[in-house]
């Protein structure tokens, strides 16, 4: 090493003048530039500056306590640590010397404070104990009192997130997301209710305004007037979370006041629970103790950013609780702050998700979202989308099944040129649709179960017949056309494909269907042993099918 250290110790002498030219600046100052970079801060995140001025333009180099010394004590610190660096590159150690990056100034506040880790690949393990975390998280975890209840607690299957002390009283869990007082919580906790009240971690209660909900979402954002700056819960991304994964739910189930409750992830994206009649479900699913009066309280991963919020349980098991993602909340929480609600877009189709046997019968590889309606005169048919197209991306987001579609296309705004990419046969289109707020209704109402005593028997292994005018009307919709399902064989493919006494069947392959003659002729165009795909309409919704022909 000594050898090395005399070796290199010309080459630094030599180097010095070159290393302390540049520094040449802190003689004659120039003024600080007047362009900065933000501060991550409120769901503000920082972004280099790569084009902006050099060290030069900046107010100087920070010292150890953040404050900014004198130039010439900087001048004189960097030809200090030169000498140093050089007195131990004789005692055989070569070190590296680091510089500070320049302050930064701070941007306007935002609606909730965001973390600033985010990395994966430090996903939790089990740690010795959640004492931190719960001491961390509980002053930002409230209680929501709903009083004067205008309506009884939801019945299962909806989220059993409220526990009533009382007759007209609910309570539920929020969280806050900025200091002065903004909370969020879930909108069935508060649906109904006269008078809302929160009461903070040192029993203070204070009344709180609804500054808007989403029930689409069962998402509310509430304000209170806080005494002095509130603790708030930063929030994580919930993309990132995996299956696996330590979390730590806190809330106040059945009145119990900041209960801590620890699990893992159990599954994500569960989009087949349903706990109100419509509505945008992703939820994540967890083990950990989830409670009636839990709904609304904060799902916490171990480095305690919060990355689900806690709606609904399924109340005939155990350890099965879930929670909204929190992205899905970052996209509400925004348009309740200006809006007051969630105003939505509309396209105008109806898609469903594709299985296997209707990837198949499509001749599809991938996956999409397949149209099996399009409303008349909606921004779909007039940017020229047919039933049967597949669509595979909206606006440069891939569309794996139908939901994706429809929560992009609600959460996208109104009025601006979107790109559908759908495929249609073998060709692959690119439409452009412009998207309007979506109408109040457009739910259909169920049509009457036809009654029918005789019909056509065919090798599908279901009976149909075709739509008298009388029928049309007993359906509900008099200019109907096509055949209808009578009865469908038991251990038929029909059957296991999902067709249902009552179905209306629109299409048999790429032929419409308006009487027996279409029906039978679209049957016989299939070869025994292929898939069969059928438009049929039930309960007024259009709804693709596809089995294999015995």
């Amino acid at each position: 090493m000594k050898k090395l250290a005399d070796l290199l110790l010309p080459k630094f002498v030599a180097a010095r003048e070159d290393f302390l030219t540049p520094l040449s600046i802190f003689k004659a100052p120039k003024a600080p530039s007047a362009r900065s970079r933000a501060v991550s801060r409120g769901g503000v995140r920082p972004e280099p500056d790569l084009n902006g001025p050099s060290a030069r333009a900046n107010d100087g180099f920070a010292d150890g306590a953040g404050r900014h010394a004198p130039w010439d004590r900087q001048r004189g610190l960097v030809q200090s640590g030169f000498t140093i660096l050089l007195r131990l590159c004789r005692a055989e150690t070569i070190f590296v010397v680091l510089a500070a990056a320049p302050a930064q100034a701070a941007p306007p506040a935002a609606l909730w404070t965001e973390a600033r880790h985010h990395q994966s690949s430090h996903a939790s393990k089990r740690p010795d104990s959640f004492v931190k975390l719960a001491r961390a998280l509980q002053p930002a975890v409230v209680s929501v009192i709903a009083l004067d209840r205008k309506s009884d607690l939801r019945p299962p299957p909806a989220p059993e997130a409220e526990h009533g002390r009382s007759r007209g009283r609910g309570q539920g869990t929020g969280f806050v997301l900025r200091s002065d007082g903004l909370i969020l919580t879930n909108c069935h906790v508060v649906e109904g209710a006269g008078d809302i009240r929160v009461r903070l971690e040192d029993d203070r209660e204070i009344a709180a305004q609804l500054i808007g909900k989403d029930e689409r979402t069962d998402i509310a954002l509430l304000k209170i007037v806080a005494p002095k700056p509130l603790a708030v819960a930063s929030l994580g991304n919930s993309d990132e979370l995996q299956i696996g994964e330590w979390v730590v739910a806190i809330g106040n189930p059945f009145g119990l006041d900041h209960t801590v409750t620890a699990g893992i992830v159990s599954a994500k994206g569960r989009r087949d629970v349903r706990p109100g009649p419509s509505g945008f479900y992703d939820f994540i699913q967890t083990d950990a103790s989830i409670n009636p009066g839990n709904s609304g309280g904060p799902l916490v991963n171990t480095r305690g950013e919060v990355v689900g919020m806690n709606t609904a349980i399924n109340a005939q098991a155990q350890g099965i609780g879930f929670a909204i993602p929190i992205n899905m909340v970052k996209v509400i929480v925004p348009l309740l702050k200006q809006h007051g609600r969630a105003p939505r877009s509309w396209l105008g189709i109806f898609p469903q998700s594709m299985n296997a046997a209707l990837k198949r019968a499509f001749s599809l590889q991938g996956d999409g979202a397949l149209v099996a309606e399009v409303v008349e005169g909606s921004p779909a048919a007039l940017g020229g989308v047919q039933i049967g197209d597949v669509v595979t991306e909206f606006s440069g987001h891939s569309i794996r099944r139908a939901d994706d579609l429809l929560w992009l296309v609600a959460t996208t705004e109104a009025q601006k040129p979107q790109t559908l990419t759908l495929r249609r046969g073998s060709e692959t289109k690119h439409l452009q649709v412009r998207l309007i707020e979506a109408p109040e209704d457009h739910e259909a109402a169920s049509p009457p179960a036809p009654r029918h005593e005789a019909g056509h028997q065919s090798p599908l292994g279901i009976v149909v017949a075709e739509i008298s005018p009388t029928l049309a009307d007993e359906l509900g919709n008099s200019k109907l056309r096509g055949v209808v399902v009578l009865s469908v064989e038991p251990d038929s493919p029909a059957i296991e494909s999902g067709i249902e006494r009552g179905d209306v069947l629109l299409r048999v392959g790429a032929i419409p269907i308006q009487a027996l003659e279409d029906y039978g002729r679209a049957v016989r165009a299939v070869k025994t042993g292929d898939m069969l795909r059928m438009l049929i309409v039930r309960d007024g919704r259009n709804q693709w099918l596809a089995f294999p022909k015995r």
